[in-house]
C-alpha cells in the first residue's frame, strides 16, 4: 500500500522552526524576519520549559532553533540543555559573528548541529547582503566549530548574484569539511522591498535546476521543489509542508505555518493562551492550509511534481496561498511578479 503523506494528518510537526529572539546584531538586507536590535515581550524561560514540554509530549522529532540571532539569547545554552534533557534534538541557525573558542567549545559539548550564514563565496559577493566584515567573520566560526568535529552546514540564500559561484560556494563549505545548504529567498521581512533587486531570473534557476540534479549532496529542504516542474523531480520535499508537516513559533509565542508567513494574517494562535499540541490539532488556519490546492494549477501537466509550490510565496506576492506560486517557471510571469 502506497502512503500518500500529503492527504496524511499528522498528530505533531516533524519539525518546527522557532525565532528563539527578534534581536540581532546584523542587518541583513534579505531578512525574512526584519530582525532588530532588540525584541519585546519574548518568552519567558518558564513560559519556554513549558513549551519544550509540550514538544517532548508530542514527540516532535526536532527544532530548528534561528532567530534573529539566537545566540543573543541571555538563556540559549541552558534553553539547548532543557531541550536535550527532553529529548528534543536542536540545530540552530547563526551569522557566526557571536562564536569565539568558548562558544564553538560550549556548542561542541552539546552536539548540537549548526547552520552557519553565508551568502557568497568571497566577501564582495557576501558583504554587500549581510555587512562589512561579515564574511571573515562566518568563515572563522567555520573554522573555530569544525576543529571541535561540530556537524556544520554553510547555509546560502540563492541569490542572482549568487548562482554564478555555486561551485565555488561548495568548494568554500567542502574546503572546510563543512555541507551545503541553499534556501529560496522570499519576498518576506526586509527582502520584500529587495526581492524583485535579488532573486534569480528565469534563466539563472534553470541553471540552478540542472546545477542541484548534478549535486544532490547539496541540501535544500522544500526551498526549490518548485523547480521540479522542469522535469525529473528534485530530492527531498516535493510539496508544501506548512501546517501539515511543520510549523513556526515566534520569540513571542505566536505560531505560524512556516518561517516564511510570518503576518499579521496568518497566526494560528499563540502558545501563550493554548499549546501548540492543541493549536496542531484546532487551529483553523492549519485545516485550511491541509486541503488547499493552487487553483491555477491543478490543470498542468507537471503539477504531481510540484504541487504548485511554496504557499508562503503565494500569499506574501498575491495575498493567497491558493495561487501558483509567483516564480513559476512555467508560468505566464516569467518568474517573476510584483509585490
Amino acid at each position: 500500500m502506497n502512503w500518500n503523506i500529503e492527504n496524511t494528518r499528522l498528530w505533531a510537526p516533524i519539525c518546527l522552526t522557532w525565532q528563539l529572539t527578534g534581536r540581532c546584531n546584523l542587518r541583513c538586507i534579505h531578512c525574512l524576519a526584519d530582525s532588530r536590535d532588540e525584541s519585546l515581550n519574548e518568552l519567558e524561560m518558564d513560559e519556554i520549559r513549558d513549551f519544550l514540554d509540550d514538544l517532548a509530549d508530542m514527540k516532535v522529532f526536532y527544532i530548528n532553533v534561528g532567530g534573529g540571532e539566537p545566540l543573543l539569547h541571555t538563556y540559549f545554552f541552558e534553553i539547548m540543555d532543557y531541550a536535550a534533557a527532553k529529548g528534543i534534538y536542536v540545530q540552530f541557525s547563526t551569522n557566526g559573528t557571536l562564536i569565539d573558542s568558548v562558544v564553538a567549545t560550549g556548542v561542541a559539548k552539546r552536539g548540537l548541529r549548526v547552520q552557519v550564514s553565508l551568502d557568497g563565496w568571497q566577501p564582495a559577493i557576501n558583504d554587500p547582503v549581510r555587512g562589512v566584515g561579515t564574511f571573515h567573520k562566518a568563515v572563522n566560526a567555520i573554522r573555530l566549530l569544525r576543529e571541535r568535529n561540530v556537524e556544520v552546514a554553510v547555509n546560502c540564500v540563492v541569490t542572482g548574484s549568487t548562482v554564478a559561484g555555486l561551485n565555488e560556494m561548495l568548494e568554500l563549505a567542502t574546503s572546510y569539511g563543512a555541507g551545503l545548504r541553499l534556501s529560496r529567498l522570499r519576498p518576506s521581512g526586509r527582502a520584500q522591498d529587495k526581492w524583485q533587486e535579488l532573486a534569480p531570473s528565469r534563466e539563472q534557476y534553470l541553471k540552478l535546476y540542472h546545477w542541484l540534479k548534478k549535486h544532490p549532496e547539496v541540501k535544500t529542504g522544500d526551498s526549490f521543489f518548485f523547480l521540479s516542474s522542469l522535469g525529473a523531480p528534485l530530492p527531498g520535499l516535493s510539496y508544501c509542508g506548512a501546517g501539515r508537516l511543520t510549523c513556526s513559533v515566534d520569540p513571542q509565542g505566536f505560531v505560524f505555518p512556516c518561517p516564511f508567513t510570518i503576518h499579521s494574517t496568518m497566526v494560528a494562535g499563540n502558545i501563550r493562551e493554548k499549546p501548540l499540541s492543541e493549536l496542531w490539532q484546532e487551529a483553523k488556519l492549519f485545516t485550511r492550509l491541509r486541503t488547499a490546492k493552487p487553483e491555477a494549477c491543478t490543470a498542468c501537466p507537471t503539477y504531481q511534481n510540484c504541487r504548485g509550490g511554496c504557499r508562503g510565496a503565494s500569499f506574501l506576492a498575491y495575498g493567497n496561498w491558493n495561487r501558483a506560486d509567483p516564480e513559476c517557471v512555467r508560468g505566464e510571469n516569467n518568474g517573476k511578479v510584483s509585490v
